[in-house]
């Protein structure tokens, strides 16, 4: 008998308490509130940097494009008709060049909003003037002043990007220096311009000739 209630009471005395099981919650709610914040930080930081790998990726195989036909005009060889001067969807020329394995896409932006993500090829502003959030000036050494000066400007364009995630890209391709100084502010300096709204269009310099 005496083996019997030694074995029960032995039973019981091995479950949680319900203070020691509400201190068990509370230590994981407050590990939860603490890893959450990261774990999305992390995510969307990832988001970010896609976007950055993928502008690179692209700049390369542009600078594959321009060194084997010399020209930013052209598709396999074959320059476009004269007079052109807005080539949309250019990710698409250097894909069926072998250039890319895929059209450009970054897992920032909403093309929902009635724009896709592409590459482009557009007109240069043969002016020093200052750009703006929307045309083909770039002040590539944050002074204001266009240098994207010739014939032609390549640039990605990527709409529907939250402004957060535009000054984050903007902050990892051109650095604290030339990016806009707070959320509520244009950023028309270095490669990455966009205008301060949420969602908003992103522009990002590749090349000019």
């Amino acid at each position: 008998m005496k083996t019997f209630h030694s074995r029960i009471q032995n039973f019981t005395r091995s479950g949680f308490t319900l203070i020691e099981m509400i201190g068990v919650l509370a230590v994981i709610a407050i590990l939860a509130s603490l890893l959450i914040p990261k774990i999305f930080e992390a995510i969307n930081n990832s988001r970010v940097s896609n976007a950055s790998l993928s502008y690179n990726t692209v700049k390369t195989a542009l600078a594959d494009h321009f060194a084997k036909y010399g020209s930013l005009l052209s598709s396999n060889g074959t320059s476009f008709p004269a007079g052109t001067s807005v080539l949309l969807n250019f990710d698409k020329v250097l894909v069926s060049e072998g250039f890319l394995d895929k059209a450009f896409s970054a897992k920032i932006g909403d093309s929902s909003v009635g724009a896709t993500q592409h590459v482009e090829v557009v007109a240069a502003l043969d002016t020093s003037a200052a750009p703006t959030t929307t045309d083909s000036r770039y002040s590539l050494a944050g002074d204001n002043v266009n240098e994207a000066l010739g014939s032609a400007v390549a640039q990605v364009v990527i709409p529907g990007v939250l402004e957060s995630d535009a000054r984050a890209l903007s902050l990892l391709l051109d650095g604290p220096a030339m990016s806009s100084a707070a959320i509520g502010s244009d950023d028309t300096s270095g490669r990455v311009k966009y205008a301060a709204t949420s969602p908003t269009v992103v522009y990002i310099y590749l090349t000019h000739r």
